[in-house]
């Protein structure tokens, strides 16, 4: 027998749970000695140095031998090499961390406290412990979840799942607070290195849901921890404490410093001031410090308020996300009435005392801490008890009881023994000997006994046994009471993030975060452009993860042809991408092997956070008014951040992360500026136009109010669609909305003045019209002209037959604007756009990327905005 556990590997501390119910011998002395520790319907192990908790420490002896948790931490206090502590944020990276004498990766240094958990527990409990569910932050890329699954493989176990913490937290609290009622609660999880919120709704039929998340994924006690270390460096000006952490004599006497801080830090979450005293540190310079340094716990919360703050509006923006009214209070601005049952906080940077401040200052309603240290792991041992015991030779599926009667269900495994599930007798026997039946297998080892009569009023025990060859090859016992209502079904597994693909116009969602796995996506695009080479991107978040491509594409294939691409999501983290080009019968496939992110030097980091500064200046000034000042908030906030930590030096991993997430920001805003550099008319000509409008039906208004506000009834439909074909890149679009901007311009200026002289309202919107096609094709023609003289002989020839076809265009708008009547010129102009400018303009900006860049195909999606887009 063994047992399957759920594990909370957290940044600073990790725990070992299991169910309450838990087939362990001798389990009552077990909770009796305080080995075991019930928390609700979970058990929480506890080592025999009688913390349930295990620091996430690891240090490595000149001998090889390997220490973990609070030994292991201790090192940060001694002379000689520091333990590797914190590394669980840089899961997912190529960072390493110095271990003692040696140098590990955070996957290295996670298996070795994992494997630390399940030998302890192996001791306590007497059993063999060979499964786990296993807990990450909501915000983990899949990367790190894919690491997070190897490190338990590497240490013994078989991670069945991990369950992002939000939902572990949710499982725990419903396990002791919530009754019959749907319920719908915003979870608070600020751990040691990263912060979750989620909004989740419970009900007793259908389970949990999460609506919503939200977070950082580089925010908690460890930051605060180093805000303690940075306030002692001002208040310390004999000592040297601009320690560089790449250098092992300073990263000894920063993991000191860190290690007074945090005691600090949860002293003041018991007290309004303490006292930082040591003898046994020393600074940069190898100078002994007495630090005898008190603090207050208003200096403490001066320094970390504006990172809790941030929290509480990802809450806020959590709770939108999840479509939850938020309806500012009446006593003050910042007081907020939330549709919500209940805020519940975990982690252990939850007990700062200004968390809870905050979230009832802002949401009104005071927040429940739920043993803020034990929660995940207890939610992921609830976790646990749902998922299916397995053995050698049978796996059962755990059974509820429906009435009076219960399904008792599971699979026979193919072994060396039984190499053939198919067939294999499988007995059921109750533990008063009353029942008894035999199926057998079906092809995928699977077998079910219905409709098995349960006694009412007490636990029924039955044992389930695999016979092979005449003997029993297994055996394993389940119990279900009768009446118990039914477990509701959670999955922790869910994309915490965006999914784009790379188009030439920019990225384009295909999945949205919060998706359950597994999952699967179809979509269609079309090339926009001509090469050799067709690469689909995908991008989770900010991140670039990998790519599908088909190589030898025939050159000539037309622009505009379909491409077909589909994702698929498994529940173990594996993406799958498979991309189709059927006119020419070219597929591929490819199973995304997401890299590790490669952490650069600091130097490296500050000359990309320098041109990152510089792209951002330059953009700012090219961009409209309104798309700058909207883009600033979250451009300017990155690159203070960045800032900060390169003036503390500590946290490469954090550095990288927000100078990424800054790039990404500017690369979109390229790509926008330099579409609307090439848009007719440009964006400031459709505002001054809605501008015109808006003051001239307040005119009308005097005159006759009814036309007025028709007039002004459609000017919201069209400012609408304008501002949504800009926002879309969508140049027949905008051109549609243009031409309307004008015909309701000139409406308003007829019933105010009568018809231009001369002319009639049509005539004047297809000339306007046939001037803007005009200066387009104009357009066109110069950026040829330019770019082919810097051109090779192949790109000449292209540039020839571009310019050939602007002229042919040309001559047919020239030829309408003589052979049709005033009604159909308009009408004519833009099927002459739809059918040729807009192609032309799309492959002349693709034969400049071209240029730029290589031979690959560009997509584009479909011109119809709902073909072929699923999600």
């Amino acid at each position: 027998m063994s047992l399957i556990v759920g594990i909370d590997l957290g940044t600073t501390n990790s725990c070992l749970a299991l169910p309450a119910d838990a087939p362990v011998p001798h389990k009552e002395q077990l909770i009796a000695d305080g080995r075991l520790r019930p928390v609700g319907d979970a058990l929480l192990l506890v080592p025999p140095d009688g913390s349930p908790t295990v620091p996430s420490a690891v240090w490595v002896g000149p001998d090889g031998a390997v220490q973990v948790g609070l030994l292991a931490k201790h090192r940060a206090r001694m002379q000689g090499a520091p333990p590797a502590m914190f590394f669980k944020r840089s899961m997912g990276t190529d960072q390493r961390f110095t271990a003692g004498h040696a140098e590990l990766t955070p996957l290295e240094a996670s298996t070795e406290v994992l494997r630390h958990l399940k030998r302890t527990a192996e001791d306590v409990l007497g059993v063999p412990v060979e499964r786990a569910v296993v807990t990450v932050p909501a915000f983990f890329e899949t990367r790190s979840k894919n690491d997070t699954t190897k490190a338990g493989a590497a240490a013994g176990l078989e991670v069945v799942e991990t369950l992002i913490e939000p939902v572990a937290a949710a499982l725990a609290h419903a396990g002791e607070h919530l009754g019959d009622e749907p319920r719908t609660f915003l979870v608070y999880d600020l751990g040691g290195g990263t912060f979750d919120t989620s909004v989740v709704t419970w009900d007793p039929e259908e389970g949990f849901e999460h609506r919503a998340f939200g977070g950082d994924r580089y925010l908690g006690g460890y930051d605060f921890d180093r805000a303690i270390v940075h306030w002692m460096d001002g208040r310390l000006p004999a000592y040297d404490l601009k320690f560089d952490p790449d250098r092992p004599a300073d990263a000894r006497s920063y993991a000191a410093l860190l290690f007074l801080a945090e005691e600090c830090k949860q002293e003041l979450s018991r007290m309004p001031v303490t006292e930082i005293v040591s003898q046994h540190g020393e600074d940069r310079t190898g100078t002994p410090m007495n630090l005898h340094l008190p603090m207050m716990r208003t200096e403490f919360e001066e320094l970390i308020r504006p990172s809790l703050e941030a929290t509480v509006g990802h809450c806020e923006r959590t709770l939108r996300q999840a479509g939850i009214t938020l309806d500012a209070g009446t006593e003050t601005e910042t007081d907020i009435d939330i549709d919500i049952d209940e805020i519940v906080m975990v982690g252990g940077s939850s007990r700062i005392p200004l968390v809870a401040q905050l979230l009832e200052e802002r949401f009104g309603r005071t927040p429940v801490l739920l043993h803020p240290d034990l929660a995940i792991a207890a939610g992921a041992a609830l976790k646990a008890a749902a998922a299916a015991q397995r053995g050698v030779h049978l796996e059962l599926d755990r059974p509820e009881a429906i009435g009076g009667f219960a399904d008792i269900a599971g699979r026979v495994l193919a072994s060396g023994t039984i190499p053939e599930p198919l067939g294999t007798p499988v007995l059921l026997v109750s533990d008063d000997g009353v029942h008894r039946a035999e199926e057998t297998a079906g092809a995928d080892g699977s077998f079910v006994f219905p409709d098995v009569p349960l006694q009412e009023g007490r636990e029924n025990g039955f044992t389930v046994r695999v016979m092979h060859d005449g003997r029993e090859a297994e055996a394993r016992h389940v119990t279900v009471a009768a009446g118990a209502p039914a477990a509701a079904p959670v999955s922790g597994d869910v994309l915490a993030h965006d999914f784009s693909v790379q188009l030439a116009t920019g990225p384009h969602r295909i999945v949205a975060s919060g998706v359950r796995l597994p999952h699967r996506t179809g979509f269609r695009l079309q090339t926009a452009s001509q090469g050799r080479r067709l690469s689909i991107r995908l991008y989770e978040g900010l991140m670039p993860i990998g790519a599908v491509e088909i190589d030898d594409v025939p050159a000539g294939l037309p622009v505009g042809t379909a491409v077909e691409v589909t994702v698929t999501f498994e529940a173990g983290w594996t993406i799958a991408a498979e991309v189709a080009i059927p006119e020419i019968g070219a597929r591929a496939t490819a199973s995304i092997d997401i890299p590790l992110r490669t952490i650069p030097a600091w130097d490296d980091l500050r000359e990309a956070h320098r041109d990152a500064k510089g792209g951002w200046a330059e953009l700012y000034g090219e961009l409209p008014p309104a798309e700058a000042d909207e883009a600033a908030t979250a451009v300017n906030r990155l690159l203070a951040e960045t800032d900060a930590l390169f003036a503390e030096g500590q946290d490469r991993a954090k550095a990288h992360y927000k100078l990424m997430e800054t790039e990404t920001l500017l690369q979109g805003l390229a790509e926008r500026r330099q579409w609307a550099q090439t848009l007719h008319p440009p964006l400031h000509e459709f505002e001054a136009g809605l501008a015109d409008i808006r003051s001239l039906t307040a005119e009308l208004a005097h005159i006759d109010p009814t036309r007025s506000a028709r007039y002004s009834a459609e000017l919201v439909g069209l400012e609408a669609a304008g501002r949504a074909a800009y926002a879309d890149l969508n140049r027949y679009d905008w051109h549609q909305a243009c031409t309307r901007l004008d015909d309701l311009l000139h409406g308003i200026q007829r019933d105010l003045y009568g018809p231009l002289p001369g002319q009639s309202p049509d005539d004047w919107t297809a000339g306007q019209l046939e001037a803007a096609f005009r200066e387009e094709l104009d357009n066109l023609r110069r950026t040829v002209l330019a770019a082919d003289r810097d051109s090779d002989q192949r790109h000449r020839r292209e540039a020839e037959g571009f310019l050939n076809r602007i002229d042919t265009t040309e001559r047919e708008v020239s030829a309408a604007a003589v052979q049709c009547t005033d009604d159909d010129l308009k009408r004519r102009l833009i099927g002459i756009f739809t059918t040729r400018i807009e192609p032309l303009r799309v492959q002349i900006d693709s034969w400049l990327r071209g240029l730029r860049s290589s031979e690959g195909i560009q997509v584009v999606l479909p011109r119809s905005r709902t073909a072929g887009q699923g999600e």
